[in-house]
């Protein structure tokens, strides 16, 4: 699920297949967050506008936005979809190992 994308803000964010926020500035500030270390953040909202500027090198307002993406993946966040992705990608990847050996 994507928050945002390049084509209308600086950032391109979304809900990734591992179950984590990733926040991508640029191509050089790519970084994907966890639950934790997002609500961990977000109970300190008042201190990530500074974190952000620093890490991505980023504008206060374009800090302030990112912080809305967050909330929104906070809200979204499903403990099991990176275990479910995992563990279908791990079934897929022994069914792939399994027609190997047939062949």
């Amino acid at each position: 699920m994507s928050y945002s994308r390049w084509s209308n803000s600086s950032w391109y964010s979304f809900y990734n297949v591992s179950g984590k926020l990733s926040l991508w500035y640029d191509m050089d500030h790519i970084i994907d967050f966890t639950y934790d270390e997002v609500t961990t953040m977000l109970e300190q909202e008042d201190k990530i506008p500074e974190f952000l500027k620093s890490v991505y090198e980023c504008t206060e307002e374009e800090a302030i936005e990112a912080i809305q993406y967050m909330k929104y993946y906070a809200e979204d966040y499903d403990p099991k979809d990176g275990e479910e992705y995992n563990k279908e990608l791990a079934e897929l990847m022994q069914k792939l190992e399994g027609t190997k050996d047939e062949s």
